[in-house]
């Protein structure tokens, strides 16, 4: 990293720890340790194997300060909320807690669900939680634990099932460039379910760099759903890093949606730690204009008898870009381990660009694992077929182009977040393909 880059981040990291009220002291030690990992890694370039396809350059390019605190109506939140749905609701907006925009019924006990600024001094065993699964050897990982300034802590305690979708709603409303890093924290107990929302939103076109850090930890035999939704302005860059760590015979479904952000890079880390994790992730892109979209995904299988599934599919239209680089490592002694992994992309321009690279690493006999990769335009065949059937051609390409992308959609198992979803993908199909 350049002096003037790193000069940047200094500014913003000075900023954010003068303008910070008191921390416990472990905070402050770990902020300290992690911007000092920042500085020695520096930001990538397209010189990286893990980033030629993606130029940072929006982001370097900017002195970057922390987004202060703002008020903001419910009326303005009304697009980003998920409709007829009983939820409970936690909102921040430019990375601060927003309490009045929140919806917080009575909880079952064992259930938290509150900022983690409430929770630093009430919880002693948070410095135990936090920061400790996503490792700070990532510069984005490391900058967003220098920076953040709330985000969501979610526990569900051991044996408790909560039906009740958990939503978080990350907003960012910007009259001047800024930085936001949302932090979100999640913990299932043994035995226990829940069902996690991440939304990211944008308001207004002020350029903004949000960078967020999830850790998603599932003890034994929980079941975690999550989805991941961004609906961010095009004057977004959006780096996000998905931590996951699945125990024995724990289960978590993933799903990464990404329906809007000038720039945006999903990482996500699935570590299978124990006997018996399995993990399905999913991902949809549907990009247009200049948009460009990159998903990079690990799993690693550590021990015996787990199970993994990736289906990322992309729809780029105009001159927006897909890249999707996915691997799967299974370490020495895990087998019996059963992976699959296949991504598909449609693109519905010529100016539209795909990269793919899915990779096995396999260290192990006796395992099951495979992945594929396709790229191409709506096939004729099939569009003529819709045609004979009575559709024009606008409808027939509409329709097909629904139900690819909808292949990732339908494997959603919060209902209202499904539903939500499959209006979005109707509207922006139509306006894709001229309807």
């Amino acid at each position: 990293m350049t002096a003037a880059m790193q000069n940047l981040f200094e500014h913003a990291y000075k900023a954010l720890r003068k303008a910070q009220p008191q921390e416990p002291g472990w905070l402050s030690e770990l902020r300290e340790e992690a911007f000092e990992n920042f500085r020695a890694l520096g930001l990538p370039t397209i010189k990286h194997e893990e980033w030629r396809w993606t130029n940072l350059k929006a982001i370097a390019a900017r002195d970057w300060q922390p987004a202060g605190p703002t008020h903001i109506d419910e009326a303005a939140l009304k697009p980003y909320l998920i409709p007829d749905a009983d939820e409970i609701r936690l909102v921040f907006v430019n990375g601060h807690f927003a309490e009045s925009l929140c919806k917080l019924p009575p909880l079952p006990e064992g259930l938290v669900v509150q900022p983690i600024s409430r929770v630093l001094e009430s919880d002693e065993s948070l410095h135990l939680k936090l920061a400790r699964y996503a490792e700070q050897t990532n510069p984005f990982t490391a900058l967003n634990t220098a920076l953040f300034t709330d985000g969501a802590y979610i526990r569900a305690g051991n044996s408790l099932t909560v039906e009740t979708p958990i939503h978080v709603l990350y907003v960012s409303t910007l009259d001047e460039p800024a930085e936001i890093s949302p932090r979100t924290l999640v913990l299932a107990g043994e035995n226990a379910e829940i069902r996690v929302v991440e939304s990211y939103a944008g308001l207004g076109s002020s350029a903004r760099f949000v960078n967020s850090v999830s850790e998603i930890v599932a003890k034994r035999n929980a079941k975690i759903r999550h989805v991941k939704l961004l609906r961010e302005t095009d004057a977004t860059s959006h780096v996000g890093w998905n931590e996951i760590n699945v125990e024995r015979d724990a289960e978590v479904t993933a799903h990464s949606i990404n329906l809007g952000a000038g720039l945006a890079r999903n990482d996500v880390h699935a570590l299978l730690a124990a006997e018996g994790a399995h993990c399905n992730l999913n991902g949809l892109v549907l990009g247009h204009g200049s948009q460009h979209f990159d998903n990079h995904v690990v799993v690693e299988h550590m021990l015996p008898h787990g199970t993994s599934n990736q289906l990322y599919r992309a729809v780029v239209d105009d001159k927006s870009r897909s890249v999707f680089a996915g691997k799967v490592i299974v370490r020495p002694g895990a087998f019996a381990t059963n992976a699959q992994q296949q991504n598909n992309n449609l693109l519905l321009s010529d100016d539209a660009k795909v990269d793919t690279k899915p990779q096995l690493e396999i260290y192990c006999d006796d395992v099951k694992c495979s992945h594929g990769a396709t790229s191409g335009q709506l096939d004729p065949n099939a569009v003529f077929f819709l045609r004979s059937r009575g559709l024009d051609e606008r409808a027939a390409r509409n329709l097909l182009t629904y139900a690819f992308a909808n292949d990732v959609i339908e494997h959603i198992r919060i209902d209202a977040v499904r539903t939500y979803l499959e209006t979005i993908m109707a509207e922006r199909f139509a306006g894709l393909l001229g309807g």
